[in-house]
């Protein structure tokens, strides 16, 4: 698929019969990871509602009360300027709003209509995945007829991941925003300019609603596919929030509620001094702005560290982006993704915040690289699916005894973050060596 013609012609009989045909065959082999996401995500749903008895219900529900606390302010005509857990952009007021708009047209729960968004949007980036599978085969075989059956390995490990987080994902928001990147990263239709307004106006989009998505951007092609796309997420970022700046008083009071945030205990350069409490070092951990922090000698000179590491972070992905060869013709889709995956896990083990649903960010992203024989980051990808596996025991099950000073639950989250952490630097030097192969196509 070149990108460059837009098909007007109807398809012969032949070629339509035999498109029937590649869909039957598609969908028929996909019928098992669809029955599994199916599966698994009533499991979820009946935690959710718990009707299966969940570790802590209150985990899951505690941020959908919140929502519907603050939706209440953004349907009233203002964002909750007074709430210090208020700190999004400015397009998360949407996302939180909607439910109790389509209330109005239900009259489900805001609660109901909260989950059911979140499962669709889950189901949605598990489409995304399948249909990057379908792609893949396409491209590998050379025919749009696959002669060998497809690989669904990204599929599989989106279903079990999503899965191994827990309920948790349908009490949080971050699932939405994990289906806008993915959309960015997928999405492909028959004119290459089109495609990549798309891609940039779901990158644009998935800022609005929260930052991390703008990191997508590292991996976008150079030259005039590349600059189209960061039009477009320029134009997708600004436009929404300049209109709802103008509607909704205080659009930007979430900046000064992240600068005042502390260190949060599950972040990675946290868990030393949650050992050296059994240590004797004199920290106290304290809720606030919706986090457990904690606080104590070096706190503050730790902040400032997360912060140049994260300047440092971008600034090396600035460098690889200026030396890698992301011209058409050397730019591939696996770069995009590698890029994508590396940029989001900087992002997360250098934050001075680190919750479960963080990681939320990363599945999508892991799942549409491993639909990728060229992807350079299968190794750190499995990496990371085994500290994916690890959180839902850190919290909630383990999460009370890491608050209050237990003995064995500091030393489980220390193993979970330096998981994160090896894979993050694992990835960014496969990353550094990743050079797309002579005549990679530039199709998206």
């Amino acid at each position: 698929m070149t990108g460059r013609q837009t098909a007007t012609r109807p398809l012969p009989a032949t070629q339509a019969t035999t498109g029937r045909v590649i869909t039957r065959q598609r969908a028929r082999t996909a019928v098992l990871p669809a029955a599994c996401w199916a599966s698994t995500r009533a499991v979820l749903l009946l935690f959710t509602y718990n009707v299966i008895p969940y570790i802590s219900h209150g985990d899951i529900v505690g941020d959908v009360k919140t929502y519907n606390r603050w939706s209440q302010a953004f349907t009233s005509g203002h964002f909750p300027l007074h709430d210090p857990v208020w700190q999004y952009p400015p397009g998360a007021s949407v996302v939180i709003a909607l439910p109790r708009i389509v209330r109005g047209v239900t009259e489900l729960s805001y609660y109901s209509t909260f989950y059911a968004m979140a499962l669709l949007a889950d189901l949605i980036t598990f489409l995304l995945v399948v249909y990057r599978c379908w792609y893949t085969a396409e491209r590998n075989t050379g025919t749009a007829v696959a002669k060998r059956p497809i690989n669904y390995t990204g599929a599989w490990v989106y279903v079990v991941a999503i899965f191994v987080l827990g309920p948790i994902v349908y009490g949080r928001y971050d699932i939405i925003v994990a289906m806008t990147a993915a959309f960015a990263l997928v999405v492909t239709t028959s004119s290459a300019a089109w495609t990549w307004r798309l891609r940039g106006m779901a990158i644009g989009l998935g800022a609005v609603v929260k930052l991390w998505p703008a990191a997508l951007a590292v991996g976008l092609p150079k030259r005039v596919d590349g600059r189209r796309a960061l039009l477009w997420a320029g134009i997708a970022a600004v436009l929404p929030t300049l209109a709802l700046a103008a509607t909704l008083p205080g659009a930007f009071g979430f900046l000064a509620g992240q600068q005042d945030r502390g260190l949060e205990v599950e972040s990675v350069l946290a868990t030393p001094f949650l050992i050296a409490r059994h240590l004797g070092y004199p920290g106290a951990i304290r809720h606030q702005y919706g986090a457990f922090e904690i606080t104590g000698p070096g706190i503050g000179a730790v902040l400032i560290c997360c912060e140049v590491l994260t300047v440092a972070g971008f600034a090396w992905l600035l460098w690889w982006r200026r030396r890698a060869d992301l011209v058409p013709g050397r730019w591939s889709t696996a770069l995009y993704y590698d890029a994508a995956l590396t940029a989001v896990m900087i992002a997360i083990v250098t934050s001075r915040v680190l919750s479960p649903q963080y990681l939320v960010w990363v599945v999508a992203l892991i799942a549409l690289c491993l639909t990728l024989p060229n992807s350079a980051l299968t190794g750190p990808c499995w990496l990371l699916l085994g500290a994916i596996s690890l959180t839902q025991i850190e919290f909630p099950l383990l999460f009370s005894r890491l608050v209050h000073g237990g003995r064995w639950a500091p030393w489980f989250v220390t193993g979970r973050n330096l998981m994160l952490v090896a894979a993050t630097l694992w990835a960014v030097r496969l990353l550094r060596r990743a050079v797309a192969p002579e005549g990679v196509s530039s199709a998206p």
